[in-house]
Protein backbone atom coordinates (compact mmCIF):
# COMPACT_ATOMS: atom_id res chain seq x y z
CA UNK A 1 0.00 0.00 0.00
CA UNK A 2 2.97 2.32 0.48
CA UNK A 3 3.79 2.33 -3.21
CA UNK A 4 3.44 5.60 -5.10
CA UNK A 5 2.06 5.09 -8.56
CA UNK A 6 1.98 7.44 -11.48
CA UNK A 7 -1.24 9.49 -11.27
CA UNK A 8 -1.69 9.40 -15.05
CA UNK A 9 -1.48 5.61 -15.04
CA UNK A 10 -4.03 5.45 -12.21
CA UNK A 11 -6.35 7.79 -14.12
CA UNK A 12 -5.94 5.76 -17.29
CA UNK A 13 -6.68 2.52 -15.43
CA UNK A 14 -9.90 3.95 -14.01
CA UNK A 15 -10.93 5.38 -17.36
CA UNK A 16 -10.35 1.97 -18.96
CA UNK A 17 -12.57 0.38 -16.31
CA UNK A 18 -15.34 2.94 -16.78
CA UNK A 19 -15.22 2.54 -20.56
CA UNK A 20 -15.30 -1.25 -20.25
CA UNK A 21 -18.41 -1.05 -18.06
CA UNK A 22 -19.87 1.42 -20.57
CA UNK A 23 -19.34 -1.01 -23.45
CA UNK A 24 -21.22 -3.70 -21.53
CA UNK A 25 -24.06 -1.26 -20.75
CA UNK A 26 -24.38 -0.47 -24.47
CA UNK A 27 -24.29 -4.17 -25.42
CA UNK A 28 -26.90 -5.07 -22.79
CA UNK A 29 -29.05 -2.19 -24.01
CA UNK A 30 -28.81 -3.40 -27.60
CA UNK A 31 -29.75 -6.93 -26.58
CA UNK A 32 -32.60 -5.61 -24.44
CA UNK A 33 -33.88 -3.57 -27.38
CA UNK A 34 -33.86 -6.56 -29.73
CA UNK A 35 -35.68 -8.74 -27.21
CA UNK A 36 -38.15 -5.95 -26.37
CA UNK A 37 -39.01 -5.44 -30.05
CA UNK A 38 -39.57 -9.19 -30.40
CA UNK A 39 -41.81 -9.21 -27.36
CA UNK A 40 -43.62 -6.13 -28.64
CA UNK A 41 -44.52 -8.17 -31.72
CA UNK A 42 -45.96 -10.81 -29.39
CA UNK A 43 -48.12 -8.20 -27.65
CA UNK A 44 -46.01 -7.69 -24.50
CA UNK A 45 -45.43 -3.94 -24.20
CA UNK A 46 -43.65 -3.58 -20.84
CA UNK A 47 -40.01 -4.36 -21.87
CA UNK A 48 -40.08 -1.87 -24.75
CA UNK A 49 -41.80 0.73 -22.56
CA UNK A 50 -39.10 0.33 -19.89
CA UNK A 51 -36.39 0.59 -22.53
CA UNK A 52 -37.94 3.82 -23.80
CA UNK A 53 -38.00 5.19 -20.25
CA UNK A 54 -34.29 4.44 -19.84
CA UNK A 55 -33.28 5.61 -23.32
CA UNK A 56 -32.64 9.28 -22.45
CA UNK A 57 -31.12 8.96 -18.96
CA UNK A 58 -29.03 5.81 -19.51
CA UNK A 59 -28.55 4.59 -23.04
CA UNK A 60 -28.06 7.89 -24.91
CA UNK A 61 -25.23 9.05 -22.60
CA UNK A 62 -23.66 5.57 -22.70
CA UNK A 63 -23.65 5.54 -26.50
CA UNK A 64 -22.37 9.13 -26.59
CA UNK A 65 -19.52 8.29 -24.21
CA UNK A 66 -18.63 5.26 -26.29
CA UNK A 67 -18.54 7.32 -29.50
CA UNK A 68 -16.56 10.14 -27.87
CA UNK A 69 -14.02 7.67 -26.48
CA UNK A 70 -13.64 6.03 -29.90
CA UNK A 71 -13.11 9.39 -31.63
CA UNK A 72 -10.68 10.57 -28.95
CA UNK A 73 -8.75 7.31 -29.13
CA UNK A 74 -8.54 7.52 -32.93
CA UNK A 75 -7.39 11.14 -32.80
CA UNK A 76 -4.75 10.43 -30.18
CA UNK A 77 -3.48 7.42 -32.11
CA UNK A 78 -3.24 9.55 -35.26
CA UNK A 79 -1.29 12.25 -33.39
CA UNK A 80 1.00 9.64 -31.81
CA UNK A 81 1.79 8.12 -35.22
CA UNK A 82 2.40 11.58 -36.71
CA UNK A 83 4.79 12.43 -33.87
CA UNK A 84 6.61 9.11 -34.21
CA UNK A 85 7.02 9.56 -37.97
CA UNK A 86 8.43 13.06 -37.52
CA UNK A 87 10.92 11.84 -34.93
CA UNK A 88 12.06 8.98 -37.18
CA UNK A 89 12.28 11.07 -40.37
CA UNK A 90 15.86 11.85 -41.40
CA UNK A 91 16.67 15.55 -41.45
CA UNK A 92 15.99 17.24 -44.77
CA UNK A 93 18.39 19.29 -46.93
CA UNK A 94 17.58 22.48 -45.01
CA UNK A 95 18.95 20.93 -41.81
CA UNK A 96 22.29 20.27 -43.54
CA UNK A 97 22.49 23.85 -44.85
CA UNK A 98 21.58 25.29 -41.46
CA UNK A 99 24.18 23.10 -39.78
CA UNK A 100 26.92 24.29 -42.15
CA UNK A 101 26.03 27.96 -41.72
CA UNK A 102 25.56 27.70 -37.96
CA UNK A 103 21.93 28.81 -38.09
CA UNK A 104 19.30 26.89 -36.21
CA UNK A 105 15.98 26.22 -37.88
CA UNK A 106 12.91 27.39 -35.94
Amino acid sequence: MGEHTDPWQTCRTWMDRVLMINVFVVMVGALWFVVAVGLHGQGLEQPLGRFQQLWTPLFMPAIGLLMAAALLNGGLQWLWRLKTRREQRPPGPRAAVDKQSGNHAP
